[in-house]
């Protein structure tokens, strides 16, 4: 931990704007930090020599000596992401681009702390084959994405209240840390999902938006001024809460409208117990007609989300996805644009409505990449 402490702010922005920008000339590396060129030309050799970046082949384009691009060395940092799903937790190795090395998946009826410190242990071990002795000491730590308070979503999850209390008084951070010997950061799966498509997928270019995840649970983010809000208590867009009315006029929380679990209980009404293996995330066939109306309701609730997220944040775009096929996220987002156009925008400018890239890999990659940033990067 004593590298993140010593990296200094100049160190962490000239990265930043590497992995942003890519293969950049010494030269505009200056330019875009403010800097002479001899004060950018000592740090990006340090960072070189500490095998953070890397120079590129010279490229000649006129009058002088030719520049030769610096970038990120892939090699220069790992990290291990960690996503803790209803029935099934993705733990993956990536590289200091972000790119996947390793995979290991864990499914399960619900999730346990010992189930997934088990995957967390086996995963390690297993990457550890996959990198040299001078690469495993790379890695900058395990970030791991999961629903806050588990405990209070025994309903949607189908677990045993003695098997859930566990997680009441589980001390993730402190766990995962000891159990591999790496610095962990826990945050919720939203806001993690959201900094996955931010960094990696069809939010990559945008510096304010909110973020709609529609999985087992329904979670969400919100990106301000280019970087992550996770609010005082690290739960912004928690809008799996959202008191809505439901179809009695009772209020309820637009989770029990907008999740994948709420197609899961009509399904199992309907086929007793064939409910999860119908809903595979490639495809989903023999229940057009309760798709097609799963996908009406709950375009309404991330249409009426979508609006309040940018009547309290003003926020010009909101990313849509989820663990769905990708034609059901087309639907869906084909919707709720429609749905955002129709109605009374009066005060407000209406959002654009965008899909998502990342589908099930978005938490993995924004929680396995937060280590990284802490230890290198801007935050």
């Amino acid at each position: 931990m004593a590298a993140a402490q010593e990296r200094s702010a100049n160190e962490r922005a000239i990265l930043n704007l590497l992995r942003q920008e890519g293969p950049t000339p010494a030269s505009e590396v200056a330019r875009r930090m403010d800097l002479s060129v001899q004060s950018a030309s000592v740090i990006t050799r340090k960072l070189e020599a500490e095998g953070l970046v890397q120079r590129g082949a010279p490229v000649r384009g006129g009058i002088g000596k030719p520049s030769r691009p610096i970038s990120l060395d892939p090699n220069g940092a790992f990290s291990i992401g960690l996503r803790i799903g209803r029935r099934r937790s993705d733990l993956i190795l990536i590289d200091f681009e972000g790119r996947v090395l390793g995979q290991r998946t864990a499914t399960y009826a619900y999730p346990t702390p010992s189930l997934c410190l088990d995957l967390a242990r086996s995963g390690l071990e297993a990457f550890g084959k996959i990198l040299t002795p001078e690469q495993k000491e790379r890695i900058a730590g395990i970030g791991i994405g999961m629903p806050f308070d588990l405990w209070n979503w025994l309903d949607l999850l189908d677990a045993p209240q003695a098997e859930m209390q566990a997680w009441r008084d589980f001390p993730a951070q402190e766990a995962f840390s000891e159990a591999l010997g790496l610095p962990a950061f826990v945050g919720n799966d939203g806001s993690l999902a959201c900094h996955g498509e931010h960094l990696f997928g069809a939010a990559r270019d945008l510096p304010d938006f909110g973020y709609i995840y529609v999985g087992a649970f329904l979670g969400g983010g919100i990106v301000l001024d280019g970087r992550l809000y996770l609010g005082t208590r690290g739960n912004a867009g928690a809008l799996a809460s959202l008191p809505v009315p439901g179809a009695d006029g009772a209020m309820t929380q637009m989770v029990e409208l907008a999740s994948i679990h709420s197609l899961e209980r009509r399904l199992d009404a309907r086929n007793p117990g064939e409910g999860a293996s119908l809903l595979k995330p490639d495809a989903w066939v023999a229940f057009d007609d309760l798709k097609a109306s799963w996908i009406e309701e709950t375009a309404r609730q991330l249409a009426a989300a979508s609006m309040t997220l940018v009547a309290v944040l003003d926020l010009p775009v909101v990313v849509i996805d989820g663990s769905f096929p990708s034609e059901v996220r087309e639907t869906l987002v084909s919707r709720v644009n429609a749905l955002v156009s129709d109605w009374d925008a009066r005060g407000i400018h209406r959002p654009q409505i965008v899909a998502g890239t990342l589908g099930t890999k978005a938490c993995a990659l924004g929680a396995g990449y937060r280590p990284i940033v802490g230890r290198h990067l801007v935050e």
